[in-house]
């Protein structure tokens, strides 16, 4: 896994050896490339891009500071990488990443889901997923709890390392689960891809999977049961597209569906829409709702973000006018903000491809479809472009020191 050439930035200062502040990282379809700020996120240090050939999905570090990354390759699979002093002051480091010995892994003889099979069975060179069987195609979650990490992956399921990486376990109780011969996939296959944990009882544990919907477990992951009540459901199922909530207050989660923005109180019993102020789109099915993938909560300030797009079948920023929206009086209303964004965008956000830092005010970063990377160091009140013509942008994560 080798590192490439520089790649073309915008008014990035490249000093070396500095004390790493905030560290942004950018999973794209071809590789992944590193930036970092000293904490005045104005200048910023990026690195060639790394791992090229790969494509990098998801990104998390865990207490210890060690951080992962998942990887795919159309020939070589899904692997897990890591490394141990990313985040280290003065460390440069970004061709230190090794290929961990094991990743999450179904048991040979599992069945797969025919409809899943079908969707990623249309992009398969090889030929590996003719024989029916359950196979982890895609790592799309990676969520960190002190040292434990979670995996979610495609085909949909869960799995959980407790020894930094050596070794990944299954969650039965998500993964045998007794309704998932009824479960139908998403136009993306069927995939887990949202991961959250209340870190006060951490044995309660949520998941997205499309098109399944939202499900909770009380009992560290024995049994998981079905959270839509209040969502509108498409012929699929409740095709839940991201999730969010504060770990530490984690009653109130905010999810961002196909047909729509909820909010619950309950810890996901029932859900309830919070769209005023948000531009409706009117989907291919003629149901007018909120569109969109991406949603992300800062804890300090309990500000919500989000990205809404134009239509299920468009899927770039309403009116071509790239535009970030926030609310802060948990989602009675929403503000745009598009202060520094381009017009003439018809990119799409993915998922994965939004993350805050812990600053204050916090920094909101997000990359594009076509290879633009945001940010703002004012909880979205403006936005500077940060790098430009990479490869089409899967995820961003953003870690403080």
């Amino acid at each position: 896994m080798a590192t490439g050439g520089q790649l073309p930035t915008a008014n990035l200062a490249n000093r070396g050896g500095i004390d790493l502040g905030v560290v942004v990282l950018v999973g794209t379809r071809k590789g992944a490339v590193v930036l970092r700020s000293t904490g005045d996120r104005q200048s910023w240090d990026v690195s060639p891009l790394v791992l090229r050939g790969w494509r990098v999905s998801a990104f998390t570090r865990d207490a210890g500071g060690r951080f992962y990354a998942a990887v795919n390759h159309d020939v070589y699979g899904a692997a897990i990488l890591v490394h141990d002093e990313l985040g280290a002051a003065g460390h440069d480091g970004v061709e230190g990443w090794r290929q961990l010995d094991n990743a999450p892994r179904y048991e040979k003889g599992e069945v797969g889901n025919a409809s899943h099979l079908r969707i990623v069975g249309a992009n398969d060179p090889m030929g590996q997923y003719a024989d029916g069987g359950r196979y982890v195609d895609e790592i799309w979650k990676l969520h960190s709890v002190g040292d434990t990490v979670y995996a979610g992956v495609s085909e949909a399921g869960l799995f959980r390392s407790d020894d930094r990486g050596k070794s990944w376990q299954p969650m039965r109780g998500l993964n045998d689960h007794a309704s998932r011969a009824n479960w139908g996939a998403g136009f993306g296959g069927l995939c887990l891809h949202s991961v959250l944990v209340d870190e006060q009882n951490p044995d309660r544990i949520w998941v997205g999977i499309s098109a399944v919907g939202v499900l909770r477990s009380d009992d560290g992951g024995k049994t998981f049961h079905g959270k839509d009540e209040g969502v509108k459901h498409t012929p699929e199922g409740w095709c839940v597209h991201s999730l969010a909530h504060d770990p530490n207050r984690a009653d109130v989660i905010y999810r961002q569906d196909h047909r729509g923005m909820y909010r619950s109180s309950d810890a996901g019993d029932h859900w309830q829409p919070i769209e005023k102020g948000m531009p409706v789109s009117r989907l291919s099915d003629d149901v007018e709702c909120v569109f969109g993938f991406a949603v992300e909560m800062d804890p300090a300030s309990g500000s919500i973000f989000a990205l809404p797009l134009e239509s299920d079948s468009l899927r770039f920023p309403h009116g071509s006018q790239l535009c970030v929206y926030r609310t802060q009086d948990a989602g009675a209303s929403w503000q745009p903000l598009s202060r520094g964004l381009p017009t003439g965008c018809y990119a799409n956000v993915l998922r994965g491809a939004m993350s805050l830092d812990s600053q204050d005010p916090c920094g909101v970063y997000f990359g594009t479809t076509s290879g633009s990377l945001y940010a703002s160091a004012d909880r979205g009140d403006s936005w500077d472009r940060l790098t430009s013509d990479l490869p089409k942008i899967l995820c961003v994560e953003a870690f403080d020191d």
